[in-house]
C-alpha cells in the first residue's frame, strides 16, 4: 500500500510539473517559390516521404487486420526489419524519416478514438482505418529542431541536411530555404517542408511567449449566428451591442472559383487535374482563410475592448 501511494504521488508530481512547462504553440506557414534544383529536391524528399508512410501504414493495417492490435506505439521489430533496412527509409534522411513514421502512428491513434467512440454510441458512422496516400503521393517532411540533423542557419539562409545515403547517390547533402525574418528571435520546434495544392510551403512550429491572462466579466457573453447568405456571422452580446460581419466578397470569389473550375475542367476526363487547376485553387483557399482569420480578430476583438468572457456559438 505504502508503495502504490508512493508511486501514484510521485505521477501526481510529475502530472503538475509537465502542466506548469506546457507552452503555447504557434504555426505559421510560408509559401516556398524555389528554383529548379530545389524543386527537384523538395518533390523527391516529399515523393520518399510519401512512400514511407505508406509502407508503415501497409504494415500497421496488417497488424490490426491480422490481430486485432492497434500499434500506438514505436514500430518494433516490423520496423526493425522491413523498414529501416529498406532503400526507401534509407533515402531519406533518418529524423525525418522517424516522424513520418510518427505519423502513421498519430493516424492510428486517432482512429482508435474514434472507435472508441463508435463503440459507445457516441459516433454515428464506424469510423475506417487510415487509407493508404494516392495521386501525387507526397507526404510532409519534419525536421525537428533538435538532434544531429535540425536545420542550420548560415548567411540568412536554413540549410537542411539530405543524409549520407542522398550524398553518396546524387552528390547533394542539404539544401537551403530563406529564413522568415518575423520569426527572428522565436524558439523554433520544428521545420515542415508541406506539399499542398502543387506547391511547397514552409510550416513553422514556435513557442509563443507567456502572455499576461487577461481579466474578462464571465457574466458578458456574446452570441455569434453563422450565416450562410450575405452575413458570415451576426453577433449579439448581453452588453446590447450587434454587429455583422459580411461574406459577399468571399462568396463572390467563390463563385468565380468555381466558374474557373468549370471552364478549365469542360471536356476534359473525370478526375481531370493539372498545375493551373491548382493554382486557381491555391489563391481561393488562400482568400477565404484570409477572410476567416479577419472575421475572428473582429470578434475577438470586440470581447477584449469590450470585457466579455463567453462566446456562445450557434451550430446546427
Amino acid at each position: 500500500m505504502a508503495k502504490a501511494t508512493y508511486q501514484r504521488e510521485q505521477q501526481a508530481k510529475r502530472g503538475s510539473i509537465m502542466a506548469k512547462t506546457k507552452k503555447q504553440m504557434g504555426v505559421q506557414q510560408i509559401l516556398l517559390h524555389p528554383d529548379k534544383e530545389t524543386e527537384a529536391i523538395l518533390t523527391y524528399l516529399c515523393q520518399q516521404s510519401g512512400k514511407l508512410y505508406n509502407m508503415g501504414l501497409y504494415l500497421t493495417r496488417q497488424l490490426f487486420f491480422k490481430s486485432g492490435k492497434i500499434l500506438t506505439g514505436k514500430f518494433d521489430l516490423c520496423y526493425e526489419e522491413s523498414i529501416s533496412k529498406s532503400l526507401i527509409a534509407k533515402s531519406l534522411p533518418s529524423t525525418p524519416a522517424q516522424q513520418t513514421l510518427y505519423s502513421v502512428i498519430e493516424a492510428f491513434k486517432s482512429y482508435k478514438s474514434l472507435r472508441y467512440l463508435w463503440f459507445k454510441g457516441q459516433l454515428k458512422d464506424r469510423p475506417s482505418p487510415p487509407k493508404y496516400l494516392k495521386g501525387s503521393k507526397l507526404f510532409k517532411v519534419a525536421y525537428p529542431n533538435c538532434g544531429g540533423q535540425k536545420p542550420k542557419i548560415k548567411d540568412g539562409k536554413l540549410v537542411f541536411s539530405l543524409g549520407l545515403t542522398v550524398r553518396r547517390w546524387f552528390g547533394v547533402k542539404n539544401f537551403s530555404l530563406s529564413f522568415p525574418s518575423n520569426l527572428k528571435g522565436r524558439k523554433i520546434k520544428e521545420w515542415t517542408i508541406l506539399p499542398k495544392n502543387g506547391a511547397f510551403y514552409l510550416e513553422v512550429s514556435y513557442e509563443v511567449p507567456d502572455q499576461e491572462p487577461v481579466r474578462q466579466d464571465g457574466n458578458e457573453a456574446l452570441s455569434i449566428d453563422l450565416g450562410t447568405s450575405s452575413n458570415l456571422a451576426a453577433c449579439v452580446d448581453t452588453l446590447g451591442n450587434s454587429f455583422l460581419i459580411d461574406s459577399r466578397g468571399m462568396k463572390s470569389y467563390n463563385q468565380y472559383w468555381n466558374k474557373q473550375v468549370a471552364t478549365l475542367k469542360e471536356g476534359k476526363p473525370q478526375g481531370y487535374w493539372d498545375k493551373r487547376l491548382d493554382q486557381v485553387t491555391r489563391k481561393r483557399n488562400h482568400r477565404v482563410r484570409d477572410g476567416i482569420n479577419k472575421a475572428a480578430r473582429l470578434i475577438i476583438n470586440h470581447c477584449l475592448n469590450n470585457g466579455i468572457g463567453t462566446i456562445v456559438l450557434g451550430w446546427v
